[in-house]
Protein backbone atom coordinates (compact mmCIF):
# COMPACT_ATOMS: atom_id res chain seq x y z
CA UNK A 1 0.00 0.00 0.00
CA UNK A 2 1.10 3.72 -0.78
CA UNK A 3 0.69 6.08 1.47
CA UNK A 4 1.71 9.64 0.21
CA UNK A 5 2.84 12.52 1.95
CA UNK A 6 4.99 15.49 1.83
CA UNK A 7 6.02 19.19 3.93
CA UNK A 8 3.47 21.15 5.53
CA UNK A 9 3.58 24.76 5.84
CA UNK A 10 3.54 26.10 9.18
CA UNK A 11 3.62 30.30 9.71
CA UNK A 12 6.37 31.13 7.24
CA UNK A 13 8.29 28.67 6.58
CA UNK A 14 9.54 27.84 2.71
CA UNK A 15 9.96 24.87 1.29
CA UNK A 16 13.13 22.57 1.83
CA UNK A 17 15.65 22.52 -0.85
CA UNK A 18 17.92 19.54 -1.83
CA UNK A 19 19.88 18.42 1.39
CA UNK A 20 17.85 19.88 3.89
CA UNK A 21 15.24 18.21 5.92
CA UNK A 22 11.53 18.54 5.20
CA UNK A 23 10.43 17.95 8.85
CA UNK A 24 8.05 20.66 10.26
CA UNK A 25 7.95 22.31 13.45
CA UNK A 26 5.56 23.24 16.13
CA UNK A 27 3.19 21.68 18.13
CA UNK A 28 2.52 18.08 17.13
CA UNK A 29 -1.54 17.75 17.46
CA UNK A 30 -1.50 20.69 14.75
CA UNK A 31 0.83 19.23 12.44
CA UNK A 32 -0.17 16.00 12.44
CA UNK A 33 -4.08 17.62 11.68
CA UNK A 34 -2.32 19.89 9.28
CA UNK A 35 -0.91 16.31 7.89
CA UNK A 36 -4.61 14.97 7.57
CA UNK A 37 -6.32 17.75 5.97
CA UNK A 38 -3.93 17.85 3.32
CA UNK A 39 -5.43 14.47 2.87
CA UNK A 40 -1.59 12.89 3.34
CA UNK A 41 -1.46 9.61 5.10
CA UNK A 42 2.76 9.59 5.56
CA UNK A 43 4.98 12.57 7.10
CA UNK A 44 8.65 13.45 7.40
CA UNK A 45 9.70 13.31 11.05
CA UNK A 46 9.36 17.00 12.64
CA UNK A 47 12.61 18.46 13.82
CA UNK A 48 13.04 17.61 16.83
CA UNK A 49 16.25 17.07 19.03
CA UNK A 50 16.64 13.93 20.67
CA UNK A 51 16.95 15.01 24.18
CA UNK A 52 13.24 16.26 24.05
CA UNK A 53 11.46 13.17 25.11
CA UNK A 54 8.17 14.67 25.84
CA UNK A 55 8.09 16.03 22.16
CA UNK A 56 9.27 12.91 20.61
CA UNK A 57 6.26 10.85 22.48
CA UNK A 58 3.52 13.90 21.95
CA UNK A 59 4.78 13.55 18.35
CA UNK A 60 4.58 9.79 18.01
CA UNK A 61 1.26 10.16 19.80
CA UNK A 62 -0.49 12.74 18.01
CA UNK A 63 0.42 11.05 14.32
CA UNK A 64 -0.63 7.69 15.39
CA UNK A 65 -4.01 9.26 16.68
CA UNK A 66 -4.18 10.78 12.97
CA UNK A 67 -3.67 7.06 11.63
CA UNK A 68 -0.33 9.14 10.09
CA UNK A 69 3.01 6.89 9.21
CA UNK A 70 6.30 8.57 10.23
CA UNK A 71 8.28 7.78 7.41
CA UNK A 72 11.78 8.99 7.12
CA UNK A 73 14.17 11.30 9.93
CA UNK A 74 16.63 12.64 7.92
CA UNK A 75 20.41 14.37 8.44
CA UNK A 76 21.52 15.98 5.34
CA UNK A 77 25.42 16.57 5.87
CA UNK A 78 29.12 14.47 5.09
CA UNK A 79 29.39 11.62 7.01
CA UNK A 80 32.62 10.80 4.92
CA UNK A 81 33.85 14.73 5.22
CA UNK A 82 37.47 14.38 5.28
CA UNK A 83 38.25 16.43 8.12
CA UNK A 84 38.05 14.56 11.39
CA UNK A 85 36.34 16.58 13.62
CA UNK A 86 33.67 17.22 11.40
CA UNK A 87 33.31 13.52 10.49
CA UNK A 88 32.85 11.99 13.95
CA UNK A 89 30.55 15.22 14.91
CA UNK A 90 28.32 14.03 11.36
CA UNK A 91 28.48 10.68 12.34
CA UNK A 92 27.43 10.65 15.72
CA UNK A 93 24.04 13.42 14.72
CA UNK A 94 23.25 10.66 11.94
CA UNK A 95 22.87 7.77 15.45
CA UNK A 96 20.84 10.45 16.84
CA UNK A 97 18.55 10.89 13.63
CA UNK A 98 18.30 6.99 13.33
CA UNK A 99 17.71 6.69 17.37
CA UNK A 100 14.88 9.74 16.91
CA UNK A 101 13.53 7.48 14.18
CA UNK A 102 13.41 4.21 16.60
CA UNK A 103 12.08 6.80 19.40
CA UNK A 104 9.27 8.47 17.32
CA UNK A 105 8.10 5.30 15.48
CA UNK A 106 9.29 6.43 12.30
CA UNK A 107 9.90 3.52 9.16
CA UNK A 108 13.64 4.45 8.63
CA UNK A 109 16.40 7.22 9.02
CA UNK A 110 18.13 8.61 5.92
CA UNK A 111 21.40 10.32 4.58
CA UNK A 112 23.30 10.05 1.61
CA UNK A 113 26.39 8.22 1.52
CA UNK A 114 28.55 11.53 1.44
CA UNK A 115 31.57 12.81 -0.59
CA UNK A 116 35.49 12.55 0.11
CA UNK A 117 35.82 16.22 0.71
CA UNK A 118 35.39 18.83 3.66
CA UNK A 119 32.18 20.47 3.37
CA UNK A 120 28.87 19.86 1.87
CA UNK A 121 28.54 16.23 0.52
CA UNK A 122 25.64 16.58 -1.18
CA UNK A 123 27.82 19.53 -4.22
CA UNK A 124 31.62 18.35 -4.04
CA UNK A 125 31.66 15.52 -5.93
CA UNK A 126 34.59 12.85 -6.37
CA UNK A 127 36.28 9.86 -8.26
CA UNK A 128 36.81 7.87 -4.87
CA UNK A 129 33.09 8.11 -4.53
CA UNK A 130 32.76 5.49 -6.97
CA UNK A 131 35.98 3.20 -5.57
CA UNK A 132 35.92 -0.14 -3.71
CA UNK A 133 37.26 2.07 -0.72
CA UNK A 134 34.01 3.94 -0.82
CA UNK A 135 32.06 0.15 -1.19
CA UNK A 136 33.67 -0.95 2.18
CA UNK A 137 33.19 2.64 3.78
CA UNK A 138 29.16 2.75 3.02
CA UNK A 139 29.39 -0.76 4.50
CA UNK A 140 31.08 -0.30 7.59
CA UNK A 141 29.07 2.89 8.65
CA UNK A 142 25.56 1.37 7.88
CA UNK A 143 27.04 -1.97 10.41
CA UNK A 144 28.10 0.95 12.79
CA UNK A 145 24.76 3.54 12.83
CA UNK A 146 23.08 0.15 12.98
CA UNK A 147 24.68 -1.63 15.69
CA UNK A 148 25.12 0.99 18.15
CA UNK A 149 21.48 2.14 17.94
CA UNK A 150 19.99 -1.50 18.11
CA UNK A 151 16.90 0.05 16.16
CA UNK A 152 14.13 -2.90 16.70
CA UNK A 153 11.66 -1.15 14.31
CA UNK A 154 13.40 1.86 12.40
CA UNK A 155 15.65 1.08 9.54
CA UNK A 156 18.73 2.86 8.35
CA UNK A 157 18.82 3.83 4.52
CA UNK A 158 21.39 5.48 2.22
CA UNK A 159 19.43 7.61 -0.15
CA UNK A 160 20.38 7.10 -3.94
CA UNK A 161 22.50 9.67 -5.65
CA UNK A 162 24.18 10.26 -9.05
CA UNK A 163 27.48 11.29 -7.43
CA UNK A 164 28.38 7.98 -4.99
CA UNK A 165 28.28 3.98 -4.81
CA UNK A 166 24.56 4.21 -4.09
CA UNK A 167 23.52 4.89 -7.81
CA UNK A 168 21.92 1.87 -9.28
CA UNK A 169 19.77 -1.21 -8.48
CA UNK A 170 22.55 -3.72 -8.97
CA UNK A 171 24.65 -1.65 -6.68
CA UNK A 172 22.19 -1.65 -4.03
CA UNK A 173 21.44 -5.28 -4.15
CA UNK A 174 25.50 -5.86 -3.46
CA UNK A 175 25.46 -3.20 -0.37
CA UNK A 176 22.44 -5.06 1.10
CA UNK A 177 23.97 -8.25 1.29
CA UNK A 178 27.22 -7.12 2.46
CA UNK A 179 25.85 -5.25 4.85
CA UNK A 180 24.30 -7.89 6.37
CA UNK A 181 21.50 -6.46 8.81
CA UNK A 182 17.97 -6.90 9.18
CA UNK A 183 17.01 -3.29 10.17
CA UNK A 184 19.06 -2.12 6.94
CA UNK A 185 16.38 -1.19 4.59
CA UNK A 186 16.94 0.55 0.73
CA UNK A 187 15.11 3.99 0.31
CA UNK A 188 13.94 3.92 -3.54
CA UNK A 189 14.33 7.66 -5.22
CA UNK A 190 13.58 6.75 -9.10
CA UNK A 191 14.84 10.26 -10.46
CA UNK A 192 17.99 10.21 -8.41
CA UNK A 193 18.80 6.77 -10.25
CA UNK A 194 17.97 8.69 -14.00
CA UNK A 195 21.57 9.76 -14.59
CA UNK A 196 22.23 9.39 -18.67
CA UNK A 197 20.11 9.49 -21.28
CA UNK A 198 19.08 5.88 -21.40
CA UNK A 199 17.77 5.60 -18.01
CA UNK A 200 15.89 8.74 -18.61
CA UNK A 201 13.86 6.70 -21.25
CA UNK A 202 13.53 3.79 -19.25
CA UNK A 203 12.52 4.49 -15.69
CA UNK A 204 9.86 1.99 -15.53
CA UNK A 205 12.10 -0.19 -16.60
CA UNK A 206 14.55 0.62 -13.31
CA UNK A 207 11.48 0.81 -11.01
CA UNK A 208 10.78 -2.86 -12.00
CA UNK A 209 14.56 -4.04 -11.39
CA UNK A 210 14.45 -2.30 -8.11
CA UNK A 211 12.00 -4.00 -7.10
CA UNK A 212 13.43 -7.21 -8.41
CA UNK A 213 16.23 -6.91 -6.60
CA UNK A 214 15.90 -5.58 -3.11
CA UNK A 215 11.48 -4.96 -3.40
CA UNK A 216 11.69 -6.90 0.02
CA UNK A 217 13.52 -3.97 1.68
CA UNK A 218 12.50 -0.94 0.19
CA UNK A 219 10.80 1.24 3.25
CA UNK A 220 10.12 4.06 2.00
CA UNK A 221 10.33 6.19 -1.49
CA UNK A 222 10.83 9.81 -2.93
CA UNK A 223 8.78 10.64 -5.93
CA UNK A 224 9.12 14.13 -7.98
CA UNK A 225 9.96 13.95 -11.77
CA UNK A 226 12.61 14.93 -14.07
CA UNK A 227 12.98 16.37 -17.77
CA UNK A 228 16.57 16.31 -20.08
CA UNK A 229 16.82 19.56 -20.85
CA UNK A 230 16.39 20.25 -24.86
CA UNK A 231 18.28 21.59 -26.79
CA UNK A 232 21.48 20.27 -25.65
CA UNK A 233 24.40 18.47 -27.09
CA UNK A 234 25.44 17.77 -23.54
CA UNK A 235 23.42 15.91 -20.64
CA UNK A 236 21.68 17.78 -18.33
CA UNK A 237 19.10 16.97 -16.04
CA UNK A 238 16.45 19.35 -14.03
CA UNK A 239 13.99 18.35 -11.31
CA UNK A 240 10.54 20.19 -12.74
CA UNK A 241 6.92 19.54 -10.96
CA UNK A 242 5.06 16.49 -11.72
CA UNK A 243 4.03 15.54 -14.81
CA UNK A 244 6.35 18.11 -16.42
CA UNK A 245 9.03 15.32 -16.95
CA UNK A 246 9.60 11.70 -18.09
CA UNK A 247 9.47 9.75 -15.05
CA UNK A 248 7.11 6.90 -15.40
CA UNK A 249 4.74 7.50 -12.52
CA UNK A 250 2.12 4.80 -13.71
CA UNK A 251 4.58 1.96 -13.70
CA UNK A 252 6.55 3.03 -10.55
CA UNK A 253 3.19 3.30 -8.52
CA UNK A 254 2.27 -0.07 -9.37
CA UNK A 255 5.45 -1.33 -8.24
CA UNK A 256 5.35 -0.02 -4.64
CA UNK A 257 1.46 -0.82 -4.61
CA UNK A 258 2.60 -4.24 -4.91
CA UNK A 259 5.05 -4.50 -2.19
CA UNK A 260 3.85 -6.56 1.44
CA UNK A 261 4.24 -3.56 3.40
CA UNK A 262 3.04 -0.01 3.31
CA UNK A 263 5.26 2.37 1.87
CA UNK A 264 5.68 6.52 2.30
CA UNK A 265 5.90 7.88 -0.81
CA UNK A 266 7.06 11.49 -0.68
CA UNK A 267 6.79 14.54 -2.76
CA UNK A 268 10.02 16.44 -2.38
CA UNK A 269 12.06 19.90 -4.49
CA UNK A 270 9.21 21.38 -4.46
CA UNK A 271 9.31 25.72 -4.30
CA UNK A 272 5.93 26.15 -2.57
CA UNK A 273 2.80 24.96 -1.43
CA UNK A 274 1.00 25.13 -4.30
CA UNK A 275 3.26 23.02 -6.10
CA UNK A 276 2.57 20.47 -3.51
CA UNK A 277 -0.86 20.37 -3.71
CA UNK A 278 -0.55 20.30 -7.54
CA UNK A 279 1.75 17.35 -7.45
CA UNK A 280 -0.59 15.74 -4.89
CA UNK A 281 -3.10 15.97 -7.20
CA UNK A 282 -1.31 14.62 -10.08
CA UNK A 283 -0.46 11.31 -8.00
CA UNK A 284 -4.00 11.16 -6.57
CA UNK A 285 -4.78 11.55 -10.23
CA UNK A 286 -2.70 8.71 -11.15
CA UNK A 287 -3.69 6.01 -8.50
CA UNK A 288 -7.33 6.68 -9.37
CA UNK A 289 -6.26 5.42 -12.84
CA UNK A 290 -4.91 2.49 -11.27
CA UNK A 291 -7.11 1.95 -8.87
CA UNK A 292 -5.02 2.81 -5.88
CA UNK A 293 -5.63 4.00 -2.75
CA UNK A 294 -3.11 6.35 -1.29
Amino acid sequence: MIRLGGPVFVADEKAAGAGESHGSRGDPALLARKHREKGFTAAYVPNIDIKDTALIRATREAFEKEGIILAEAGYWDNIMDTNAESRAFHRQRQLEALALAEEIGAVCSLNIFGSYCHGNGNSQHKALNFTEEAFEAAVDMARYFIDTVKPKTAFFAYEIFPFDIVDTAEGIERLIKAVDRKRFGAHLDLVNLINCPRAYFSSGDIARECVRRFGDRIVSCHVKDIKLKEPSISVILEEVPMGQGNIDLKTFMRQIEGLSRPVPFMMEHLKDEAQYDAAAGRIRETGRELGIEL
